[in-house]
């Protein structure tokens, strides 16, 4: 019962009827290319963190994402504040955070998630799966001007670094990796109600690879994605594909553990649901957003910095060029969280009657549920926004008193669910 109130906790919010203007949140997706991590083959000499840190700024604040997802960062918790404290919240910048990492499987190279606080914020956080590496999924949901009221829109990132290489059983790697992904969303989203996307370094060289169908052509179409610009096919040193490559921003020759040869693969990715790309769940994408920074259409097989590219500044396009040998990914998506596009409570739950009082609160909320039902056993939780559940209480009493005096201010949850799958969800104002 009780991971079935955590899983609910935060997606069925009593809504209100005072719609909400539209707003944009941008994602970027970015392999930083073994940040951090110093090794026989990415030396200190041509891998230095602060010269990394000042290169990732000057990209950052191109950009300004709302979301900020990279691969191949150290597993050092040191490398993760690093990033954080020394590029993101820099020059009186004090509002980016960095979502709970996952490293189950213990590798050396792992993947993070930044976000900007004042406009989206974490509310929990899955492992989906752990074969070579985890794939982390962060359920997010937009801090609306209506938050305390219900009012608000939420979304899940899958963040994902397939295996790399074109050797003998890579692509079946990749493949175990994103079914086993998909695996697990069948059985979380079982009927397509979420808005999901997944984004990563992919590491795949045609449209036909097992990992890319799993994504694409997966057998549940609920739950299965799309590609925003809709460039399906061999993009391996295909020119045709030349606008849409990622890698590598380097031509021959270099040093260090960039690869180089220039772009030529589509490697990193952000895939969208049904309900992003029809927009039917408060969330759409904004056409013509998704771009690789960088990358004017010109430069196939060739380093990014040949000749001439004016597709961003010329300090921006010279960071790309010695940060990493991938190109940063960049997405807009459109929120609109009107009550009439949430589509929050699911068929599975039925509504139980309660109220709160005082809310806003200070020492005790009163719960008073009204049900006609007798001997039922409720539980009660207090779930803060990042997932977890800060009071618990099982009781056959209709009417319950809970010391909150110890919370800190804030919004919380309050959920009230019964064992016949009934329930009840209210925002909470602990002052």
């Amino acid at each position: 019962m009780k991971k079935n109130i955590i899983a609910t906790a935060i997606i069925v919010i009593g809504l209100s009827a005072k719609a909400m203007a539209q707003d944009t949140i941008t994602i970027m997706q970015y392999n930083l290319l073994n940040y951090g991590n110093i090794t026989s083959y990415c030396p200190a000499d041509s891998n230095t963190v602060p010269d990394k840190n000042g290169w990732t700024k000057t990209i950052f604040n191109h950009v300004h994402p709302t979301i900020f997802t990279v691969n191949e960062m150290n597993r050092q918790p040191v490398m993760h504040d690093s990033l954080l404290h020394n590029v993101l919240n820099v020059n009186g910048v004090n509002y980016y955070k960095l979502a709970p990492v996952t490293n189950t499987t213990n590798t050396y190279l792992m993947n993070a998630l930044y976000y900007d606080s004042r406009k989206v914020e974490c509310a929990a956080r899955y492992v989906a799966q752990n074969y070579i590496r985890d794939i982390t999924v962060y359920k997010m949901y937009y801090r609306s001007p209506d938050l305390e009221r219900g009012d608000t829109v939420f979304f899940h990132c899958a963040l994902v670094h397939l295996k790399a290489g074109s050797y003998e059983g890579n692509d079946e790697d990749r493949g175990i990796m994103a079914n086993n992904l998909m695996s697990w969303l069948e059985e979380y989203d079982t009927l397509g109600e979420s808005n999901f996307m997944v984004m990563g370094d992919f590491n795949v060289y045609t449209h036909t690879e097992t990992a890319f169908q799993a994504f694409t052509k997966y057998s549940d179409s609920l739950i299965r994605f799309y590609d925003p610009i809709n460039q399906i096919g061999s993009w391996n040193s295909n020119s045709a594909f030349a606008p849409y490559h990622t890698q590598s921003t380097r031509g021959g020759g270099g040093s260090g553990c960039a690869s180089t040869g220039g772009l030529d693969d589509r490697f990193d990715y952000i895939l969208i649901n049904r309900n992003i790309k029809d927009n039917s769940r408060g969330l759409g994408y904004v056409a013509g957003s998704y771009k690789a920074i960088g990358n004017d259409g010109q430069h196939y097989n060739t380093s990014i910095i040949a000749g001439g590219n004016s597709s961003v500044p010329a300090a921006v396009l010279n960071a790309l060029y010695h940060n990493s040998d991938h190109l940063p990914i960049v997405m807009k998506l459109a929120v609109d969280a009107t009550p009439a596009n949430l589509g929050i409570a699911s068929p599975e739950y039925r509504p139980l009657t309660a109220t709160l009082s005082p809310n806003p609160t200070k020492d005790i909320v009163n719960v008073d549920i009204a049900d006609n039902a007798d001997g039922t056993w409720y539980t009660i939780s207090i779930v803060a926004p990042n997932g977890r559940v800060m009071r618990c209480v099982n009781t056959q009493q209709r009417h319950t008193s809970i010391p909150v005096a110890i919370l800190p201010q804030g919004t919380y949850v309050m959920v009230i669910a019964t064992g016949d799958g009934r329930y009840h969800s209210q925002v909470m104002v602990k002052k």
